[in-house]
């Protein structure tokens, strides 16, 4: 694991948010970061043989047409995606954050993601994603998929940037949670911060709060 933060950007309103909430990790940690932007399957061109979709006697004018047509949407994707990361590395940049990489990818986000967690200490992502529904109050669907699938830490924007002040634990004194408390009580992302467990057992807050003290 090394001291950097992949940071995922799609574009929506979340993206500017989950670059500032990094950029902050970044000043009080030193870690680089590193801004991925994938394009799904979809966005990539595929090659796709589009002579068996039309009837016959379609002149094969058009089918170059569609294929030259494919080939154009592709490009202009890969064009979006360079300037998503050229504007989220902007806003890292002028957070105060030096080491920023960018990197444009093709595929499954979340097998991307999979693919690169090794390198990270952390990962950052928006609550919801560029085609989430506001209507509904659901986390975004990629956010669920990545969540389930990582092992690294998971850094999880809101809409809006706040510094970081205090943290709360769901603590029912399993292995789990202390885990999760002695997380918190060793990095120095979370020095200064006020911290402290919820639950029910005040014995077992006790032991928490022993491990969380200096904070």
């Amino acid at each position: 694991m090394t001291d950097r933060i992949i940071v995922l950007v799609d574009g929506s309103i979340y993206s500017r948010s989950v670059c500032e909430h990094a950029a902050w990790v970044a000043s009080r940690t030193g870690a680089a970061i590193t801004l991925l932007h994938v394009l799904g399957r979809h966005e990539a061109p595929e090659g796709t043989d589009l002579s068996g979709s039309l009837a016959l006697g379609v002149r094969t004018a058009l089918l170059k047409e569609l294929s030259e047509l494919d080939e154009k949407r592709a490009k202009l994707a890969r064009q979006r995606g360079r300037a998503i990361l050229d504007d989220a590395k902007a806003v890292v940049q002028a957070a105060g954050v030096e080491d920023v990489t960018t990197l444009l990818r093709h595929g499954d986000v979340v097998e991307t993601v999979k693919e690169l967690e090794g390198e990270a200490a952390l990962l950052a992502v928006g609550k919801r994603g560029e085609a989430a529904d506001f209507a509904k109050l659901h986390l975004g669907s990629n956010l669920e998929r990545i969540a389930r699938s990582v092992h690294r830490p998971l850094l999880v924007a809101a809409r809006a940037f706040k510094p970081i002040e205090s943290v709360l634990i769901a603590y029912d004194g399993g292995t789990s949670a202390m885990k999760a408390v002695n997380h918190v009580a060793r990095n120095p992302l979370f020095q200064g911060s006020r911290s402290s467990p919820s639950g029910r057992n005040r014995r077992k807050h006790a032991r928490s709060s022993t491990t969380l003290r200096p904070f």
